[in-house]
């Protein structure tokens, strides 16, 4: 599919950098103030899209715009992170490591562990802004693996925006849950570690270098 030549705006690219981390995150030199990150006539780059979104079983438009679905309409992970926290607001702390030690996996375990300091605060929002984010992710990579264009890309921007500006009232609540939910989908109890195989950076650190190196992208909402 070819792409067009549609002009990014000021709030275009607020819309974009609402993925910035998890793209920073998935490899170093993206191009943050463009529509996909990657470049769609670069043979290289196509081909690094298409092996990321093979890892999510996407290998055409219709199972981008299916995967997409899942995280912007289903909330693929936030539902994940609130049935454990359903579970868990009726536990008392006893039964609560009573629960861990009777794990027989770690990684269920570590769930579980994630999900308890949070399982009364986020019990509404869950981990929206990460599964919004990711939304934006996939088409970002879907554009640049030619399977969309940036007037669809407009399009779906906005009203993945919308969405999140109802949950979230600045960057830092945002880009909090989406570290949460990176954290989530590592299973990991540390939260600082890299999630994709060519990660040089973990999710925490490509914040960081975001606000150091583009301050003024996540200054006002």
């Amino acid at each position: 599919m070819s792409t067009t030549t549609t002009e990014i705006t000021e709030e275009i690219q607020e819309q974009l950098n609402l993925s910035a981390v998890l793209m920073e995150n998935f490899r170093k030199n993206i191009k943050h103030d463009s529509w996909f990150g990657l470049d769609p006539e670069n043979e290289n780059h196509k081909y690094l899209a298409k092996k990321l979104l093979k890892t999510y079983d996407i290998k055409s438009a219709r199972e981008l715009r299916n995967s997409v679905y899942a995280y912007e309409i289903i909330r693929k992970t936030s539902n994940n992170f609130r049935n454990i926290a359903c579970k868990l607001r009726i536990y008392s702390e006893e039964e609560y490591i009573n629960l861990l030690e009777n794990q027989k996996y770690s990684i269920d375990r570590n769930y579980y562990r994630i999900v308890w300091p949070h399982r009364f605060s986020l019990f509404r929002t869950s981990l929206s802004g990460y599964d919004l984010a990711m939304a934006i992710f996939l088409l970002r990579m879907g554009g640049a693996a030619g399977f969309i264009n940036e007037t669809e890309m407009e399009l779906r921007l906005a009203d993945i925006s919308a969405s999140i500006k109802k949950d979230f009232n600045d960057w830092d609540s945002f880009h909090e849950n989406v570290l949460i939910g990176h954290q989530f989908m590592t299973a990991n109890m540390a939260p600082d570690v890299a999630f994709y195989a060519n990660s040089e950076q973990s999710a925490l650190q490509s914040l960081r270098y975001l606000k150091i190196t583009n301050p003024h992208w996540f200054t006002q909402w």
